[in-house]
């Protein structure tokens, strides 16, 4: 859906200086802090932020699951 939006010069600089220097589009910055408030104001809370949610995990860490071998079994009654 495409539409108009018309900002003042003050926030269309700022805008486009802060788009430039993340190496983002003016609209896809515009459509990420939309979506941001969006998430925010349906979740009734902060919701995750969009770092945490695009996160894709850091190369050095190991997979948590590449340790599993490592665990005892799980005994006959949980409870005991």
């Amino acid at each position: 859906m495409n539409f108009n939006l018309y900002l003042d010069d003050k926030t269309a600089e700022e805008l486009d200086r802060t788009a430039k220097t993340l190496g983002e589009t003016r609209s896809g910055l515009i459509r990420k802090a939309l979506r941001e408030w969006l998430d925010k104001k349906t979740l009734g809370s902060p919701g995750w932020p969009s770092s945490i949610l695009e996160w894709q995990g850091s190369p050095d860490v190991p997979p948590f699951e590449s340790h599993r071998d490592e665990l005892l079994p799980p005994r006959e009654d949980a409870l005991s």
